[in-house]
Formats: C-alpha cells, sequence, structure tokens
C-alpha cells in the first residue's frame, strides 16, 4: 500500500517497512495489533523522523474491527490530551489504517486520502 501511495502523492520521499526490530510501539504481529507497517516520510513533514512525526503511517490488521479499534485508540488518546500530543488524519479501507500526520495542511491529506480511496 505504501509503494502505491508514494507513486502518488509528490510529497514521499521515502517508505522504511516496520519490523518487529524497529517497531517502536512493539506492536507488529501481537494479538490485535497490526501484521504489517510502513512508515511514510513526507518532505511536507519532518521526513527524518520516524512513524508518524515523518508524515504517514500505514498500518494493516488482520480484520477490519481491529483496524477501527486501532483508529478509535489513537483518536481518543489524541482528544484527550486536548491537542497537546498533536492531531491525525484517518483513512480506513477494510484492514488498512492509513494515519497521516495532522503537520500537514488539509489539502495536502485530502491527496493522501484520494490516492488511498484508488
Amino acid at each position: 500500500m505504501a509503494a502505491a501511495l508514494q507513486s502518488q502523492v509528490p510529497t514521499i520521499t521515502g517508505i522504511t517497512d516496520v519490523t518487529e526490530a524497529n517497531d517502536a510501539n512493539n506492536l507488529i504481529g501481537r494479538p490485535g495489533q497490526y501484521v504489517s507497517a510502513a512508515w511514510i516520510a513526507d518532505s511536507a513533514a519532518d521526513p527524518a523522523q520516524t512513524g508518524i512525526d515523518g508524515g504517514a503511517v500505514v498500518e494493516t490488521f488482520a480484520t477490519p474491527e481491529n483496524t477501527q479499534t486501532r483508529s478509535d485508540y489513537i483518536q481518543g488518546v489524541l482528544q484527550g490530551a486536548g491537542g497537546v500530543l498533536g492531531t491525525e488524519y484517518h483513512y480506513l479501507n477494510g484492514t488498512v489504517l492509513l494515519r497521516v500526520s495532522g503537520i500537514l495542511m488539509p489539502s495536502q491529506a485530502a491527496v493522501y486520502e484520494e490516492a488511498f480511496s484508488k
């Protein structure tokens, strides 16, 4: 999915596959969590950072329910922090969650949304 996005979002500068060795969240492969993920570096964010701080993250789950649970959890934490932890745009498609950093402008996030919906 990340490679498909890269071909359609011109500000993507790189993709890093998440593995057990580099997953800062230690969630990959754990019950109910993502089974694969990729960090997307975007020149409109901070492409030197990993994870959502770099621009976007694509997470793939075993079930759509797990995908929704993850999205709801993240959005709940962010809203509960009153903006201190930032914001994210979330786009879901079945078992895939696309998280786009709130650092990006709404028009930039819309480019991701359009590419993700294809």
